[in-house]
């Protein structure tokens, strides 16, 4: 049947009024959204820290635009203008998981930022220059593209990278390289088959209570998305120096906020071992510490 776009809006509108409003059963979902908004943000050391990371990455872009790029006087190599939009889109995830645990969903905000480390950690591999951009995107430069073929490059060079950065190869300590492997787990869990939130079910599957459809505020999934939240916005920070042109760093004062951020990030994560005995924080630490090996002084290296 054809419809005008009224129409179509109309009809629409028409089937889901409750209580004289257009929409009203949305009141409820709003409102537990905003309640569960309302308690996330009293967990206030890591909205500070996520804030102020937040603002230092668009002072960082400022600066650079107006402070390093004026000093660039020879053309920058394309490698370049590859690692920038990874920088940008992973500060994008970043904000867009923040919203989405914020206001209820820190489970599905977990399948945010899986993608977006496992892009951080191929990112620092090209800039360690253990692989390349081409290769982690399955491009062989001269040769006419092929799915099948990009497909088997993209997977070698992630299997490799892997080896190198969180596994067998990657000279961590056993604790570490297993702390990591649960993490990898514990995504894979929520990011194929909604596992971890299929397990919230499990006392309305044995007939003890409902099952709530709107957000319900629990302090253990948002603490597990907290914690990964650090980790993968240090593994961007540990990369915003890299935005500086080669022999170019930006003014003392952003340096001391880098260090100031980074001395940040360790702490708050270092504090899951040292408050609360898991092993994890100080995993996470010896991992950044190693495979982001950048600071406020490291410049475009290719």
């Amino acid at each position: 049947m054809a419809q005008t776009p009224p129409e179509f809006i109309k009809r629409l509108t028409d089937i889901s009024q409750y209580n004289g409003r257009q929409f009203g059963r949305l009141q409820l979902l709003y409102e537990e959204e905003n309640k569960f908004h309302q308690t996330a943000r009293t967990y206030q050391g890591y909205w500070a820290l996520s804030d102020a990371f937040k603002c230092f990455f668009l002072e960082t872009a400022e600066i650079s635009n107006v402070h390093g790029r004026p000093q660039v006087t020879a053309p920058l190599s394309e490698h370049y203008g590859l690692m920038v939009p990874r920088i940008v889109h992973a500060f994008r995830y970043i904000c867009g998981a923040e919203h989405l645990a914020e206001y209820g969903y820190p489970l599905q905000a977990l399948t945010v930022l899986r993608n977006i480390f496992d892009s951080l950690v191929l990112t620092s591999a090209v800039l360690q220059k253990w692989t390349d951009f081409y290769s982690i995107e399955g491009v062989t430069p001269g040769k006419a593209f092929d799915e099948r073929a990009a497909l088997a490059l993209r997977r070698r060079t992630e299997h490799a990278v892997r080896l190198k950065m969180t596994g067998s190869d990657s000279g961590l300590s056993q604790t570490a390289q297993e702390d990591l492997a649960l993490v990898d787990k514990v995504y894979d869990h929520e990011v194929h088959g909604a596992r971890l939130s299929l397990a919230n079910a499990t006392s309305y599957l044995r007939g003890q209570r409902g099952l709530s459809i709107v957000p319900q505020f629990e302090e253990k999934q948002m603490a597990a998305f907290f914690n990964r939240l650090s980790d993968t916005a240090w593994m961007l920070h540990r990369l915003l120096p890299l935005l500086q042109p080669p022999k170019i760093e930006l003014p003392a004062p952003w340096a001391e906020k880098w260090r100031a951020l980074d001395d940040s990030f360790r702490y708050l994560i270092n504090e899951l071992t040292v408050q609360l005995g898991k092993t994890i924080g100080a995993s996470a630490v010896e991992f950044v510490e190693a495979k982001f090996p950048f600071n406020e002084h490291s410049t475009f290296p290719l």
